[in-house]
């Protein structure tokens, strides 16, 4: 009975979760065509849409009734109701007292603080609410502080109505972004995968390992980088794929660790993958005021080098283990799954022709969209379903409810980092930082790029990717954009670093799923994820030196870039796994080390020499090969 009870209170809750879902997709697809409300009273709702689901999940049951646990967060349902309410039929009068705080004003904002840092701490951790009240102390204890820590200080009902009813800080451009763009990705992302789209991707994968040596470990690369653009989350996305990449891995006879390294490397570049590159892209749009369109094209030339710097790597390492091409009768053919996944194509198509044509991304995407249902509906007939419209309604529908569920963690962590964004601006301290990053550096753009790359992967640890990038972009922007970095220049380089953060040791987010996933040592596994994704870690120093890459330059400098960076790979994968065609000398491993040295090193000088020493490796590996067949055929 009591079982019963539970699982019953447990469906109704669950039950409410996808209504509210649902209503805010529908909300959202409305708001982005007809303006409802002002722009505070909208990121309000948005907000609003986003508490309610999280305190909904965080609901525990024992017994058929709920924890004490359970209790709070309903009492926080109902305070997150009431305050975002209040907020909205006040909104008018909240913006003509910008310069006043009367109590009404300061006690709002301190509610909707309070709930904002507990809903992020429920969904991402403790990390991104210490920040935030890290940050806050600094703007209220400013005028206490030694040397270049000081400021004027804010009194407590400034520094309150600062980052909460004067609609900035929570409800500010990170909240604006989320409102207005990113709940309209996830539900893009949503419905794709209600209508089949990541089954689609999973099938092509997998029917394209039977075409190439390797293709074993190579459904993880080609599933993980495209179902991680949709999905937006390194560890859903190692979860997703992860499930079917990583047995099909170890029984094809690669090590547990390797197979791992290999998932997370994957899963975390499905970020920087145009055309949607997660939620960071849009933040970089907004932030930058570059044109969202603009940063798809110009990030296409390295996430393609990332995906084949690690494709590659698994190629060499298959023809070491000697893993040959996956024969499986029961797999769908391979024109017959590209076939079923081309459909999905057509909506990204015309998501890219309309940001091309000069619209806006939130038209682009609302009408990339109405062309998914579109897709889907046809779909429903041609597969013959039993009842084509219900089960349309029925996808469709689940589609919105992704989309809301997976906004609502979005919403309030970019919500609390709107916190540190405003007291980092009113404060001046991301400008001390990076006026201390620069004395550092001194002249020397080097030393200043590995001062920020620390800085990326420190604060990135643990956060996901919009956050770390936010972090990033605050801290380690500014001085390169001082330094003299172009603008999109000096993001991408914070933007790859903070999306690395998920490979790197301690924290690893990425490799810490993979890992469990394979049951492999987890240390190793980021050893070796690091060294899958070197590219990643390279590329954004190169976009410093050869910002070609990024499409800001002629195109002879973008194909020498280009060049570089694959001559670099060839001869660095080879020197790690001591193996190309056949295992390599000791003198063959000597120039593959040195040739990698070469063509990553900015000087043309090098750049011939590397090149050289590439071209040495192949000869020297050919005329092994052909030895030793020689001798075979002799015997």
């Amino acid at each position: 009975m009591e079982a019963t009870a539970k699982a019953g209170l447990a469906r109704t809750l669950d039950r409410a979760t996808t209504v509210v879902a649902v209503l805010m997709s529908i909300y959202h697809l409305v708001a982005c065509n007809i303006n409802l409300f002002q722009a505070g009273q909208h990121i309000n709702l948005h907000i609003l849409f986003a508490l309610v689901i999280v305190f909904l999940q965080a609901i525990k049951i024992k017994e058929g009734r709920p924890t004490w646990q359970g209790w709070c967060m309903i009492g926080l349902l109902a305070a997150s109701i009431a305050v975002c309410v209040y907020i909205h039929f006040n909104y008018t009068n909240f913006m003509t007292a910008l310069g006043a705080q009367p109590f009404d004003k300061v006690f709002s904002g301190v509610c909707i603080l309070l709930i904002v840092l507990i809903a992020t701490q429920r969904t991402w951790g403790w990390v991104i609410p210490v920040i935030s009240v890290i940050a806050l102390l600094y703007g209220y204890f400013g005028p206490y502080l030694p040397g270049p820590l000081f400021h004027g200080g804010l009194s407590f009902s400034r520094l309150i109505t600062y980052v909460t009813t004067n609609f900035d800080g929570i409800y500010g451009m990170l909240a604006s972004v989320s409102a207005n763009t990113i709940i309209l990705f996830t539900i893009f992302g949503g419905m794709m995968d209600a209508f089949g789209a990541i089954g689609a991707i999973m099938n092509v994968a997998m029917s394209a390992s039977t075409k190439i040596r390797s293709g074993g470990a190579q459904v993880a690369v080609l599933s993980s980088g495209l179902i991680g653009s949709i999905t937006g989350s390194v560890a859903a996305n190692i979860t997703l794929t992860g499930a079917v990449s990583i047995p099909l891995m170890k029984k094809r006879g690669y090590p547990a660790e390797f197979a791992a390294a290999c998932e997370a490397a994957a899963s975390t570049g499905g970020a920087i993958l145009p055309p949607v590159m997660n939620a960071a892209a849009f933040i970089i749009a907004s932030w930058t005021g570059i044109p969202y369109i603009t940063l798809v094209f110009v990030g296409i030339t390295p996430a393609l080098l990332y995906y084949g710097g690690i494709a590659l790597s698994v190629y060499i390492k298959a023809c070491k283990l000697g893993d040959e091409k996956v024969r499986d009768e029961t797999l769908t053919a391979f024109h017959s799954a590209f076939l079923n996944l081309l459909v999905f194509i057509i909506p990204v198509i015309l998501l890219v022709v309309l940001m091309v044509m000069g619209e806006s991304a939130q038209k682009s995407l609302f009408l990339a969209i109405c062309c998914l249902a579109l897709v889907g509906l046809i779909q429903q007939f041609v597969m013959r379903e039993e009842k084509p419209l219900h089960a349309f309604v029925k996808k469709l529908l689940a589609g919105f409810e992704n989309g809301g569920r997976t906004v609502a963690s979005i919403a309030v962590v970019m919500a609390c980092m709107g916190v540190v964004v405003q007291m980092m601006t009113a404060t001046g301290l991301s400008s001390k930082i990076s006026q201390f990053a620069l004395a550092i550096a001194g002249d020397n753009l080097l030393v200043l790029a590995i001062v920020v790359a620390l800085t990326c992967v420190l604060f990135g640890m643990g956060m996901p990717s919009a956050s770390a990038y936010i972090l990033a972009a605050l801290l380690g922007a500014p001085a390169l954009t001082t330094f003299g970095v172009p603008v999109v220049v000096a993001h991408f380089f914070v933007f790859y670093f903070a999306e690395m953060s998920a490979l790197t040791p301690p924290v690893a987010i990425g490799c810490l799923v993979a890992a469990g996933l394979a049951k492999a040592d987890f240390f190793k596994t980021c050893l070796i994820s690091m060294r899958l994704a070197i590219v990643g870690f390279v590329l954004p120093f190169l976009f410093l030196y050869r910002p070609a890459l990024l499409l800001q330059g002629t195109v002879l400098e973008w194909a020498w870039a280009v060049l570089m960076v694959v001559a670099f790979l060839f001869c660095f994968i080879v020197f790690c796994e001591n193996f190309f065609r056949t295992r390599t000398t000791l003198w063959e491993r000597i120039i593959a080390g040195a040739g990698a040295l070469c063509c990553v090193l900015p000087f043309y000088a090098l750049d011939f020499a590397g090149l050289a020493l590439f071209g040495v490796l192949i000869i020297s590996q050919g005329r092994r090969v052909r030895r030793e067949r020689s001798l075979k055929q002799a015997e």
